[in-house]
């Protein structure tokens, strides 16, 4: 289905940062060609991936990324946006979300006030510094998630195989991906519309089956690393091991005919639809 596999480990750091807890950027082909690469900030990360998928405009890319793409199914319709809920809240984010190439975001602000438009309290976003505490986001976890839910399908699916995947609304703490998405979303939307003739998001715009494999094709899906076994990563950074072997587990599946139905699930009509509109999927799982 693809000629590379490229897996993006990313990260919300506010300052510039190479080795562990930055962004890492695993990459393998179908020829078995590898490389790691560490970027310090977000902005050196998305001309590196503009700058992969354009040197090479003919070849078939998958991209797994490590963080949510989109939020418990109501979420779009709580905060009154318009449109497809998911491409609704990425058109959102990336409107609000200020980021520049020292790493320097709001996050935290804008995560306050979607609570505040959402639930009028510090939920369903949590996890913050004490700096960025207020009436509207606090640092521990809220009593309640009720509305719109703490976790997505997909997270549920998870947990019931015995995994503890973290919820897209927590912001901060070991293995957070909250504030991850925050920062990312605004990135895969600003590639979405610079790519628009080749690039597809899983399962958003492809629906629940194997994405169209045409030349050039660029397939953006969710990942979880933590799913995998790394076994013994020696001198390299967990990070950096994690990306490399998730490249090429992807690679692997996709040499031996089981990527195709990694990408159709067998999930019930209703959270396939949802995934579809707003919640997005990680690619693999299947419990």
């Amino acid at each position: 289905m693809f000629d590379r596999y490229v897996v993006v480990d990313w990260s919300a750091n506010s300052t510039p940062k190479l080795g562990a807890d930055s962004i890492w950027i695993g990459a393998h082909d179908r020829d078995g060609q590898a490389s790691i690469t560490n970027l310090s900030t977000r902005r050196e990360a998305e001309a590196f991936l503009v700058e992969l998928l354009e040197a090479e405009p003919s070849a078939t890319t998958l991209v797994g990324v490590d963080f949510s793409l989109g939020y418990p199914s109501g979420t779009a319709a709580a905060l009154g946006v318009r449109g497809t809920p998911w491409s609704a809240m990425w058109a959102m984010l990336s409107e609000q979300i200020t980021d520049d190439e020292r790493n320097r975001n709001n996050r935290f602000a804008i995560a306050a006030g979607v609570n505040e438009q959402l639930t009028g309290s510090a939920a369903p976003f949590w996890g913050c510094p004490p700096s960025a505490a207020g009436r509207f986001l606090t640092s521990t976890k809220p009593c309640s998630l009720d509305s719109p839910g703490e976790f997505r399908a997909v997270e549920a699916a998870l947990r019931s195989c015995g995994h503890r995947p973290f919820s897209s609304w927590q912001l901060l703490g070991a293995g957070a991906v909250g504030s991850q998405s925050l920062v990312g979303i605004p990135v895969l939307e600003r590639m979405r519309r610079r790519f628009a003739d080749r690039l597809d998001v899983w399962p958003f715009t492809t629906g629940f089956g194997p994405p169209t494999g045409h030349r050039g094709a660029v397939v953006v899906a969710e990942v979880w690393p933590s799913m995998l076994d790394i076994g013994d990563i020696g001198e390299l950074v967990r990070d950096a091991a994690q990306v490399d072997t998730t490249a090429r587990w992807l690679a692997a599946a996709d040499a031996t005919g089981v990527l195709d139905a990694m990408f159709s699930p067998a999930v019930s009509p209703a959270v396939a639809a949802a995934a579809v509109a707003e919640e997005g999927w990680v690619l693999g799982v299947r419990c």
